[in-house]
């Protein structure tokens, strides 16, 4: 079980962090109408996975603005997705406030565990990305040591360009 610390605070992690090489777990989230999406859904492409603790706090907003920005100019070879816990109207209406092109997904945390980023004290997930390959193993993750900071954007943005 893997830590971080969100405000400085040490935050224990539900679940197992999956390791780079292996099939990725599968996982189904809910789009903004309340539809079942899966790791299936992307089979074929390579999936750029952004998950944020709480899309309606400063640094969530950044990051999927930042990866919102990226995510246009990416061929049609990568899905680019966000994953939250937050309700999906949320989800909806910061979408649609930000101009978004990529869906947010809501995760009631399924996700989270399977991918070793639920933090059950606070009912949210952990700060991080995770990059599938077009085969479904995952070829990339970081967990954000620290919940309130951004992730190495460029790390993760130059990551596609390899697993591609």
């Amino acid at each position: 079980m893997a830590t971080i610390t969100f405000g400085g605070e040490t935050v224990e992690l539900t679940g197992q962090l999956p390791e780079v090489g292996q099939n990725a777990p599968k996982f189904t989230v809910k789009d903004a109408e309340g539809k079942d999406v899966t790791k299936e859904d992307f089979a074929g492409k390579t999936l750029f996975i952004s998950v944020v603790p709480d899309i309606d706090t400063s640094v969530c907003s950044i990051q999927s603005d930042k990866v919102n920005d990226w995510a246009k100019g990416v061929d049609d070879s990568v899905a680019v997705v966000t994953i939250a816990n937050n309700e999906r109207e949320a989800l909806k209406a910061w979408a649609e406030a930000n101009d978004a092109n990529i869906p947010l997904y809501n995760d009631a945390q399924e996700f989270g565990e399977k991918y070793g980023v639920y933090m059950a004290d606070m009912d949210k997930l952990a700060r991080s990305i995770f990059i599938l390959d077009a085969e479904g193993k995952l070829a990339y993750k970081q967990l954000v040591a620290e919940g309130t900071d951004e992730p190495n954007y460029d790390e993760a943005f130059a990551a596609v360009d390899d697993i591609k």
